[in-house]
């Protein structure tokens, strides 16, 4: 880590709370796109500062600057007032910042507490891997976080959900004085939501520096102490969310005023184009046969929108998958499109029917990764 040059802390502090973070007139340039545009930032220990603006407002490419991944930009970054250049991410690390990706980097073949602890494995004598250590380690991280989750278990049995988890107590286990969350809770239900603030809260209490991105307003306006907005990579506003409300948010993000309309607009109605009449799904485990969803009934009529909810590992994504074809296990139960009975066996039956699925999990599921844009939209047409 190179240091850039000093500034004082009555600098970085001159008019208000001490700041262990700073960006000043921060720009980043891919080939002939403007990401960032002399954005800046600042961060108090124990707050939660939101960082708010649309797709492509340039918020994850701040924050992989803050975290030492990308190290060519223009601007100063401070840390404690002084003026710093990370060479890499651990650089980033070794300064006390951790940072949780909207895109996990997890090894899928390891276990829980191998990728809790990748890169800093507790050793024997200096040479051997102490996976019991590890284990143990692990256990008590996500036991003190409140996450239900076996250290031996290998991630890429996981849901997404559950990964997400893991990611978190990653990023804790370096005992992080600032932590950057990028989406955090883009693939949790609504308890693990409500779990995680609370140990955001109580990190906070203890004087950790989080930034925390994320397009949910309602969960911010309750979380976060300060919110600074981002459009088109340029800084629009940065106020305590106590002075802001809703729409003064969604203003800055989107550059105008919008008119609420308290019409909700529903669907047609009529003849349903899907219905689905006791679906049920069962999977093969070590017992045999498990029921992960059964009598699951709903029609959806055209131009309406269904909302499923449910807690993680409640059968949402293996209903999709059932009507989709692409479930592995045994399926019973009626679906009909336009009142017509049908069998679908396999997402090429279902794409020929008209049905389209957008997994949860895109770099696994939903993407060629090493195929070109082109193949991957042209896919479904093989």
């Amino acid at each position: 880590m190179q240091r850039a040059g000093s500034i004082t802390r009555e600098d970085v502090t001159a008019d208000g709370p001490t700041v262990v973070l700073s960006a000043t007139g921060i720009s980043k340039r891919f080939g002939g796109i403007t990401a960032l545009s002399d954005v800046s930032l600042d961060l108090r220990p124990g707050e939660v500062h939101a960082l708010m603006g649309e797709n492509g407002a340039g918020k994850s490419t701040l924050m992989k600057i803050l975290s030492g991944v990308y190290t060519d930009y223009e601007g100063t970054v401070a840390i404690d007032g002084e003026a710093v250049r990370f060479a890499g991410v651990r650089d980033a690390e070794d300064a006390g910042i951790a940072i949780i990706h909207q895109e996990l980097n997890l090894v899928p073949e390891l276990s829980v507490a191998d990728n809790i602890f990748l890169g800093r494995e507790k050793l024997i004598a200096g040479l051997v891997v102490d996976r019991k250590a590890s284990s143990r380690a692990a256990k008590a991280l996500l036991e003190r976080l409140g996450i239900e989750l076996d250290p031996e278990a290998r991630v890429g049995r996981l849901r997404v959900g559950e990964q997400q988890l893991v990611e978190i107590a990653k990023a804790l286990s370096k005992s992080a004085r600032i932590l950057i969350m990028d989406e955090p809770t883009s693939a949790l239900s609504p308890a693990e939501c409500e779990r995680l603030f609370r140990i955001i809260r109580q990190l906070a209490a203890s004087g950790v520096a989080i930034v925390y991105i994320s397009h949910r307003i309602d969960e911010v306006m309750h979380l976060a102490s300060r919110v600074t907005v981002l459009r088109d990579g340029r800084h629009v506003l940065t106020n305590d969310m106590a002075a802001l409300n809703e729409d003064a948010i969604i203003s800055a993000m989107v550059g105008r005023d919008l008119m609420a309309s308290s019409d909700h607009q529903r669907g047609p109605g009529g003849k349903a184009v899907l219905a689905v009449r006791d679906l049920s799904l069962s999977k093969p485990d070590r017992h045999g046969w498990r029921s992960v969803i059964e009598g699951v009934s709903f029609d959806l009529s055209a131009g309406e929108i269904l909302g499923i909810g449910g807690l993680l590992g409640s059968g949402r994504t293996e209903i999709l998958e059932a009507i989709f074809g692409s479930s592995d296990g045994r399926t019973g139960g009626e679906i009909k499109l336009d009142g017509a009975p049908v069998g679908i066996g396999s997402p090429r039956e279902a794409r020929r029917l008209g049905i389209a699925l957008v997994t949860e999990d895109r770099k696994t599921q939903g993407l060629h990764l090493t195929a070109s844009i082109t193949d991957n939209v042209a896919l479904p047409l093989v």
